[in-house]
């Protein structure tokens, strides 16, 4: 082993008991290729003991000298022993005269916290009631206030749109009513757009509403 990479064993046994069983934690001598696993615990993951060589997916890594702009990456999902489930991720170690000299690998094995997420995930997903969507009709209307209080108004009386600011009091009470009744109010923003219209305030138009309901 590089002497440089020696105090980086205490931090491989760190993560891993840290980590757990389902984790492991590699260190790499760059220096040496064909022997660069020089510390590993919980090496039952990937099936690797110490003395092993690197692995393509690392040469990948060195060849692509993303070492050069990061100082650790997260690598693409590993397969180990036909398994997908292998989270990884890489943290590089620096010399500033030799450069990269190693590396810290971590990869684990993630198929149980899978198999518990997909698990919650069946319990947690609604039944599929066939014909639901038919039955329910659509879950959002979208009404056009001003066409609906515009076609509301003709239908009452024809051009009484331009005639709406020089209604007495009474007449604009007695319209309100009338538009009330055809339920023009239950729609969100008619109140505003139709005092906007008569040329009074949103208070006044509630307060006509509510004479009407007297």
């Amino acid at each position: 082993m590089n002497k440089k990479l020696e105090t980086y064993v205490t931090l491989v046994d760190f993560l891993a008991e840290f980590m757990g069983e389902n984790t492991e934690v590699v260190l790499h001598d760059l220096t040496d290729w064909h022997h660069s696993v020089v510390a590993i615990r919980n090496g039952q993951i990937s099936g690797r003991q110490v003395g092993d060589p690197i692995t393509e997916i690392n040469l990948r890594i060195l060849r692509s000298e993303i070492h050069k702009k990061v100082p650790y990456m997260n690598n693409e999902p590993q397969k180990f022993h036909k398994k997908e489930s292998i989270k990884s991720a890489s943290w590089f170690i620096k010399d500033e005269n030799e450069g990269l000299i190693g590396m810290i690998c971590i990869n684990s094995d993630c198929h149980e916290l899978i198999a518990a997420r997909d698990l919650l995930n069946k319990m947690i997903k609604s039944p599929i009631v066939e014909n639901d969507n038919k039955e329910r009709g659509p879950q959002k209307i979208s009404i056009d206030v001003k066409e609906l209080v515009d076609n509301n108004l003709n239908h009452i009386s024809q051009d009484l749109l331009k005639k709406l600011k020089f209604l007495s009091k009474d007449e604009k009470v007695e319209l309100v009513g009338k538009l009330d009744k055809m339920g023009t109010f239950s729609v969100k923003g008619t109140v505003w757009y139709l005092a906007n219209c008569m040329g009074v305030s949103v208070p006044t138009l509630y307060r006509y509403i509510s004479l009407t309901k007297k």
